[in-house]
């Protein structure tokens, strides 16, 4: 035990003593906590996943992620239940749950970063009026849905936190996976910059 101890204590003097010289490293080839991997990394993707988790609400949803220089942003939102529904002269009862969130990429190696979260969520109930079409349609394409409306004193406020992890696999694109206290996606980025230097 007292030998596992050392090794341990040894393990951490060589990492705190190599950070102080810019980043800290396990081996040559694995340098830690590197924050300028950070920097010119402007990428754009899509999250899916369910929001609402742990609740009553919680449904599947999309959303969408942004990350520059580290600092990331996104957001999830489930529609409600019937808003495509073919059915007329209907009123339904249904839900909605949102969050939006930002954290910051922390570098552990060059291809993993963990990122803490905090932000915001909101749950509403609400009436989806199917005797009611709404038309959308522009040059390229056409579509129909029925409008919502929250039901007054249904709309909950919650602070949203949690944290995830980005993957790397390689300069063109991250994959993300997150849970927070209201809400359990993944995502996909795309390194914008990555492509405009090619």
């Amino acid at each position: 035990m007292k030998r596992t101890l050392l090794i341990i204590a040894l393990l951490v003097c060589s990492l705190g003593a190599k950070a102080q010289t810019g980043y800290a490293q396990v081996e040559k080839n694995y340098p830690l906590f590197e924050f300028e991997l950070n920097a010119n990394r402007l990428e754009f993707g899509f999250n899916f996943g369910e929001a609402g988790s742990f609740s009553n609400y919680a449904r599947l949803a999309m959303g969408a992620n942004l990350l520059v220089n580290g600092i990331y942003l996104d957001f999830l939102a489930s529609e409600p239940e019937h808003k495509y529904s073919r059915t007329s002269d209907t009123k339904w009862n249904d839900h909605v749950a949102f969050c939006i969130n930002a954290g910051y990429q922390i570098p552990i190696l060059k291809w993993l970063r963990v990122m803490p979260l905090v932000g915001y969520a909101q749950t509403n109930d609400g009436i989806t009026d199917a005797s009611k079409t709404i038309w959308d349609i522009d040059e390229y394409s056409s579509s129909t849905y029925h409008p919502y409306k929250v039901t007054k004193g249904t709309r909950e406020h919650y602070l949203n936190y949690g944290g995830g992890l980005s993957i790397q696999p390689s300069k063109w694109f991250s994959i993300n996976l997150i849970a927070t206290r209201h809400a359990i996606y993944g995502g996909v980025g795309v390194d914008l910059l990555a492509f405009a230097r090619k």
